[in-house]
């Protein structure tokens, strides 16, 4: 998979949109990637692309406003930010094709459950070992485990209703970065299509940042952190083929990994806060890799499996768009 994220659907040339049978393009090999949604690919437009840009951090920007002018206190970001969290869903519903229906545009549908329980299992495993093999790099560089540690049970038992919470908080940005922008950049290449959106992330966070007035290395932690998850929510949604599994990791990015993290380790210096950092974003991006290497190829098993067991006139009677159930 990695850097061969759906090579097979981009025209020869850029310029020239081209239509492909899923079952021409069906994986052989472990790393092709789910159909995202759609068969039709073509070069990302850049115009649609800064368009939905431009919506998205206007949007953004505006939310901030009242946080950085002192009309609103901190302590209201809460009711503000899940405003905010709309506009890339926004946007992608303004610059998407009308030729298509807005599920497939955003990356809401669902071409395979088992590759979605797949991605699903995958980020479950992702988000909480990553956290806790940051707490072991902190504890081996000598920080301090937290004194008034909250007990697992009572993690259990508070991290579930945070998690839906924020799943459906998470639905309008993983409708835009990782369902229309994912698909739109695509023919780019996974990992420069994932860093990309990446980066627009992070300025998409950042005028909130700044107006609730993190500091310096506070706001580089934040926003670096964006950055180098960024790849691992869009491996989740190649996976799988729809934004649904980027929602769950989103989710639980702002809830299992804010709270294993916050309750493990203690106040830190300045040097191992930056050594964990560091090692953080490093797993992050080889927690992707690993998505993409083990979940594609289970994916891209499951999926040849169902086509051999197509009856053929299944496969020349249903033509391109009906080879593979739910594409």
């Amino acid at each position: 998979m990695g850097d061969h994220a759906e090579p097979a659907l981009v025209p020869a040339d850029p310029h020239q949109e081209r239509t492909m049978s899923p079952i021409a393009a069906s994986p052989t090999a472990a790393d092709s990637p789910a159909p995202s949604s759609a068969t039709t690919i073509s070069a990302p437009d850049l115009r649609r692309v800064l368009t939905f840009l431009g919506i998205a951090l206007v949007v953004s920007t505006a939310a901030s406003v009242p946080f950085a002018t002192g009309l609103l206190p901190g302590s209201a970001v809460g009711l503000v930010v899940p405003l905010a969290q709309l506009s890339p869903l926004l946007a992608g519903l303004i610059v998407r094709r009308r030729d298509e229906t807005v599920g497939r545009s955003l990356g809401l549908t669902v071409p395979s459950w088992s590759a979605l329980a797949i991605a699903s299992l995958a980020a479950i495993v992702a988000f909480v070992m990553v956290p806790l093999a940051r707490a072991l790099v902190g504890i081996g560089a000598g920080a301090p485990l937290l004194a008034d540690t909250v007990s697992v049970q009572a993690l259990l038992l508070a991290v579930p209703p945070v998690l839906i919470m924020q799943a459906l908080f998470a639905i309008g940005e993983e409708a835009g970065w990782r369902g229309w922008l994912h698909r739109e950049l695509a023919p780019l290449g996974f990992w420069p299509m994932s860093l990309l959106i990446g980066v627009a992330w992070a300025l998409w966070h950042a005028p909130i940042v700044l107006a609730l007035g993190l500091g310096p290395r506070e706001a580089v932690t934040y926003l670096g952190t964006i950055v180098a998850v960024a790849p691992l929510l869009s491996a989740l949604r190649d996976i799988s083929g729809t934004a649904w599994a980027a929602v769950l990791g989103h989710a639980l990015f702002t809830s299992v990994r804010v709270a294993l993290e916050q309750n493990v380790l203690g106040p830190v210096g300045p040097s191992t806060a930056w050594l964990l950092d560091l090692c953080s974003w490093l797993l992050w991006i080889v927690a992707a890799w690993m998505v993409l290497r083990v979940g594609g190829a289970l994916t891209s098993a499951g999926r040849a499996g169902r086509i051999e067991h197509l009856p053929p006139q299944s496969v020349t009677e249903h033509g391109p768009a009906g080879t593979v159930p739910g594409a």
